[in-house]
């Protein structure tokens, strides 16, 4: 459990003695700031201007100061690199200042407590200001908290405690299955903010709480007290199956028609158009939506679409959890999902402005589908995939393809999905609602569209008999042990994205910047394209993803004449 109170008091801000400040001027601060960008590699005065959230300072700007701070009349003396534009390596020149001037304090009738220079509840400071009164939060891991009174840590612990085991056991139950995180979830009182974790609870609680996550149906396993609990919460709180509308299908008048799609900055448009032309309706998966721009057109279009927009998506970080974590070098990468999470809940809340019924899962598709068009392939509704990154898929029109993609959605969407979202005046804007599924049925099985235990299956038997030369374009790479030993006996070329981690180095590997593309070719017999990496860990297999397989070879011909830019 974690418990977090905010106080009431005085911050102060005591110099410590023998450390009178000294001024800087601006022209050291922005020396200074040169020294520590190019000591960590952020040698252009972009990199610069995003590190130290000077972005409110034109380009111009700053090459005029730093200009200044290093005594030079014309910009090209700036660079040791002037194509490249990195900047001359400079040295600090303070290092024998002090750093810190001040201590601080924050004190209140509670506590008094110690607080460092860093930290982020410090209040600005100006001048010589020495006390201003506002409020400090603290969390607390356990019944204790240095420089806060033992009676006030033991009071606030034990009221946190008394609030949890007041409520109702359904209601507990309703709290843990709203939460975005599977093994915490918080609790907002007048006074606190509580965090319970799962090993907090009875392991009665804790299984109906997991079994109605998961969405089971076989109560056999469970104690009796799980089963009473289990029962009660689907009594008062179990969701109608939402149905998609039956008649969704093609457009027949349109002729039939299939292309590829294999190219960068291409895709917005291509999304776009797919959306702006719908008539009846909108079919979207995406495991992250944070475009506004598209969201937008998205919300805008429901309101004429007489079936409506559903749209599948990942919100409780599965996919990162089950793959990213795993293959991802760059730590930057994660970072940059949390920063992508901000974006991300502004297009939740827009799409549930506008009604547009969503459900989360572990979904890893990448399909947009009306009825005058159907898309299978990488592009999420992230910035990076619309109008950077390398993307590779299929667009059908009336074709079979199509039919199968509609089918398919409607599979992922009755007995594929977790939660539904549901709108909320909460910090988020939405919570999760479980899902019980009255039964896991099997998907339909069609040979061109591939989940990923049927690619896996497929690859193997035509690897097991292929001779020739194997292309592999992916994000990640991690083949199972039975795949590897296939690939290494034959002429195997793979390209990854160049922040990808590499755990098998004795393959021809070429990394490539941006690559985001799924596309797997056995010689001219056999190509698969769409949305599963060449990926065949146990937790990605159990990922929803779709691949195209097809053995045409004009279409493995069209592959070929795509992908021979990328790795050029």
């Amino acid at each position: 459990m974690k418990v977090q109170c905010q106080l009431q008091g005085t911050f102060h801000r005591i110099q410590l003695s023998g450390t009178d400040s000294s001024a800087v001027s601006l022209v050291d601060l922005i020396r200074e700031l040169q020294a520590v960008a190019t000591q960590n590699r952020r040698r252009s005065p972009e990199l610069l201007r995003q590190s130290f959230g000077l972005n409110f300072l034109p380009e111009c700007v700053l090459i005029n100061l730093l200009q200044q701070a290093q005594g030079v009349l014309r910009e090209s003396e700036l660079y040791q690199v002037p194509s490249l534009q990195l900047l001359h390596p400079v040295k600090s020149n303070f290092k024998a200042q002090v750093a810190n001037t001040y201590r601080y304090q924050f004190a209140s009738p509670e506590a008094t407590l110690i607080l460092t220079p860093d930290d982020s509840q410090l209040p600005f400071w100006t001048g010589n200001d020495s006390e201003k009164s506002g409020f400090y939060t603290v969390t607390l891991e356990q019944p204790n908290y240095p420089g806060l009174s033992d009676e006030f840590a033991k009071n606030i612990w034990q009221q946190a405690i008394n609030y949890w085991l007041t409520l109702p056991e359904n209601r507990q139950i309703n709290i843990a299955l709203q939460s975005l995180h599977s093994n915490i979830f918080r609790l907002i009182t007048p006074q606190l903010q509580i965090w319970i974790s799962l090993p907090d609870l009875s392991l009665d609680l804790r299984a109906a709480i997991t079994f109605l996550r998961l969405g089971g149906n076989d109560t056999s396993g469970l104690s009796e007290l799980a089963k009473s609990l289990v029962q009660q919460y689907q009594s008062t709180h179990s969701l109608p199956i939402i149905q998609l509308p039956q008649e969704l299908s093609p457009d027949e008048t349109l002729p039939a028609a299939q292309r590829l799609l294999i190219a960068r900055r291409r895709n917005r448009s291509i999304l776009e158009q797919i959306i702006s032309t719908a008539r009846k309706f909108i079919l979207i998966s995406s495991y992250i939506i944070e475009d506004e721009s598209l969201t937008e057109l998205i919300c805008n279009k429901s309101q004429e679409l007489p079936q409506g927009v559903w749209i599948l998506t990942d919100l409780r970080n599965e996919i990162i959890d089950r793959i990213d974590a795993q293959v991802c070098d760059n730590v930057s990468l994660r970072t940059e999902y949390q920063r992508s999470h901000e974006r991300n809940k502004a297009c939740l809340k827009m799409l549930l402005d506008a009604n547009i019924p969503i459900r989360s899962g572990a979904f890893h598709l990448k399909t947009y589908i009306s009825e005058q068009y159907a898309y299978l392939g990488s592009c999420n509704l992230t910035g990076g995939s619309l109008d950077f990154n390398i993307e590779a898929g299929i667009i059908s029109r009336n074709h079979f393809i199509h039919s199968q993609l509609i089918n398919l959605f409607r599979q992922f969407w009755q007995q594929r999905s977790r939660d539904e979202v549901i709108p909320t005046l909460n910090a988020d804007g939405f919570h999760l609602r479980s899902i019980h599924h009255s039964s896991q049925e099997e998907y339909q099985t069609y040979p061109s569209l591939l989940t990923p235990s049927r690619y896996k299956k497929d690859l193997i038997e035509k690897l097991r008999n292929f001779r020739g030369q194997v292309q592999i374009y992916s994000r990640s790479f991690q083949p199972s042990p039975e795949i590897e030993q296939y690939l290494r006996l034959l002429d195997t070329r793979i390209f990854l994205d160049s922040q990808m981690r590499v755990n098998c180095s004795t393959f021809n590997i070429t990394k490539i910047d941006n690559l985001h593309a799924k596309i797997t070719l056995l010689g001219n017999e056999v190509a698969y394209i769409g949305g599963i990496n060449f990926n065949f860990s146990n937790s990605a297999l159990t990922l929803n993803d779709l691949m195209y397989k097809t053995t045409n070879s004009k279409e493995i011909t069209e592959i070929r004449q795509h992908i021979a830019s990328l790795s050029s």
